[in-house]
């Protein structure tokens, strides 16, 4: 169930899914500018490699740092698993976490929080009933696709070190590293902003320790007999395999409840739009 707020309580609401993520924080606004209460807001996230920070900013493409100033840019870029993506025409604002979200007039400014007189619709994921998928899910939905195709400026992920006797025991954190930075260019002239234009589906989810390089190996070129797909949550182009019609990022989030019946939005053949006619069972229109 969907709910209307304004004022404070749009304010906790905020404050509630930013605290409560527990596997993935995705924030979406064009504006971003951190007081001291939201910096011990994230503070809570920012020495924990299980949550997946994914920040979405946009606007002033000649003057990027009055979206977001250096200063937060770095305090961002401390977390130990974070995604910072820059989208130049966003104007949409959105919070979510793994349960819960808000599609939103309020910008990640302190200012905002105080002084303006905002909106918010506030709703939660859908696990009950396959064929009315909640706000959320469709709010959420678009945000990762709008995160998938648009330009990644800082990505940061954690290494891991399995855990073996003679069983697989699960696995230890050990650090984190940076596996793309272009802070420097895209705060300065951006001369080289083609060298930069990397995606998000470009750089793995984890790193296992004593795995070579920092970034998963490039893609193969396509050969004839390789057919093309598309992802039938975002409509990214990926390889056509209908036991796998998902990008990488969407089948972590289907695979959060694995409802196979799901309505989806893509055929997976023709990328055709399926207004919720394929899933993850019959993931082509026919």
């Amino acid at each position: 169930m969907s709910k209307f707020l304004t004022g404070d309580n749009l304010g906790e609401a905020i404050y509630d899914i930013i605290w409560d993520a527990e596997r993935t924080l995705l924030i979406v606004s064009p504006f971003i500018k951190l007081d001291n209460y939201f910096e011990k807001l994230f503070d809570k996230h920012q020495n924990n490699p299980k949550i997946h920070l994914i920040l979405v900013f946009g606007k002033n493409e000649n003057d990027v740092k009055r979206s977001m100033s250096k200063s937060d840019f770095d305090y961002f870029k401390k977390f130990l698993n974070v995604s910072i993506i820059y989208v130049p025409n966003l104007h949409a604002k959105y919070y979510g976490n793994e349960k819960k979200g808000i599609i939103t007039s309020i910008n990640l400014y302190d200012y905002s929080f105080k002084n303006n007189i905002e909106f918010g619709v506030y709703s939660e994921q859908s696990i009950l009933n396959h064929f009315k998928p909640s706000a959320d899910n469709g709010a959420w939905n678009e945000c990762i696709e709008i995160a998938e195709n648009n330009e990644v400026v800082f990505i940061k992920r954690p290494i891991y070190e399995s855990i073996k006797i003679l069983i697989n025991l699960g696995k230890n954190y050990i650090k984190s590293d940076i596996l793309f930075d272009s802070t420097e260019n895209f705060y300065g002239l951006r001369k080289n902003k083609s060298d930069s234009d990397k995606r998000l589906n470009d750089f793995p989810d984890e790193l296992e320790l004593g795995s070579s390089g920092s970034q998963r190996p490039e893609r193969a070129e396509k050969t004839e007999k390789q057919e093309i797909g598309y992802c039938i949550r975002s409509g990214i182009e990926i390889p056509y395999n209908p036991k796998q019609p998902m990008t990488k990022m969407s089948w972590k989030i289907w695979n959060e409840y694995g409802r196979s019946d799901f309505p989806e939005t893509y055929c997976h053949r023709t990328g055709r739009k399926s207004y919720g006619k394929t899933s993850m069972r019959n993931p082509e229109l026919k």
